[in-house]
């Protein structure tokens, strides 16, 4: 059976884990071919062997910095070298401190920009170009629901988020007279990802003190699962699967008539 992706070229950043190497499985589950694009090697590496031995489909493991042009340009061009061109362009890597907003340095707060906001722009900057000559191509923006929020210890994150949005806006508007729809999804509380973890265990500390205890942290996490569950109308936590579907849908020609939206995948947390 054809897939919704069948033989498209998918680049994926941060595919080695959480959200974005659910999606890189979900579009070779598709047909699509996968360049995985993440700092460590070693995690692409085990969602290759995943998405190569379960589906069949390529999957090329590339080292890169978002933050860093010549890589992103690097990866761009060693896709097309590969597989001649780009189809579609997942902007998945972010970066998820947490810091109450006057403890957070300039060196912290460039980080995040850099990772969450620079990276997309540097990403799209390279696989544009390709995008225009072929006259098609789809990016996606996974996007957080704290773009639409303002929240506590996040100020940078929730900054760079809601500067995806734009971009997202800004590129729809300008590229879509030439084939290339741009949208996003905004994600909800998905505690099993990494940058979730991080982000916890950084709030525990800043509350409790870096000698906290392990049943400290245990019941500090199961209270943030019932803090963020209950401003939702669906009354679980959000899984890394989750996403899988709107990002093959964003994806693939079902949404050809779709420009400059970030959709909303939070358990309905937020209803605009």
């Amino acid at each position: 059976m054809t897939g919704r992706l069948q033989d498209k070229v998918a680049i994926i950043t941060g595919a080695g884990t959480g959200i974005g190497e659910a999606i890189s499985v979900a579009f070779a589950r598709e047909g699509a071919h996968v360049v995985g694009v993440a700092r460590r090697l070693e995690k692409l590496h085990e969602v290759g062997e995943k998405v190569q031995t379960s589906f069949g489909t390529k999957f090329v493991a590339i080292r890169c910095d978002v933050t860093v042009k010549d890589d992103c340009q690097n990866v761009a061009a060693a896709t097309v070298k590969e597989f001649g061109r780009i189809d579609i362009l997942v902007n998945g890597a972010a970066y998820f401190p947490v810091r109450r907003f006057l403890a957070i340095t300039p060196d912290e707060w460039d980080a995040v920009m850099a990772t969450n906001l620079k990276g997309c722009m540097l990403m799209c900057q390279a696989v544009l170009p390709h995008m225009v000559e072929q006259k098609r191509g789809k990016i996606l923006m996974v996007n957080s629901n704290q773009a639409r929020l303002g929240w506590f210890h996040q100020a940078h994150y929730v900054v760079s988020k809601a500067g995806m949005l734009g971009l997202t806006r800004c590129l729809a508007t300008e590229f879509g007279p030439k084939g290339i729809h741009v949208n996003g999804f905004n994600c909800g509380y998905t505690p099993e990802t990494e940058g979730a973890t991080r982000a916890a265990v950084d709030s525990i500390i800043a509350k409790f003190g870096p000698d906290v205890s392990e049943e400290v942290k245990r019941q500090f996490m199961a209270k943030a699962d019932e803090l963020y569950v209950g401003y939702q109308a669906v009354k679980r936590v959000g899984h890394t699967e989750d996403y899988e579907g709107i990002a093959v849908f964003l994806a693939s020609d079902e949404s050809d008539f779709i420009a400059g939206q970030t959709i909303p995948v939070d358990g309905g947390a937020v209803m605009p």
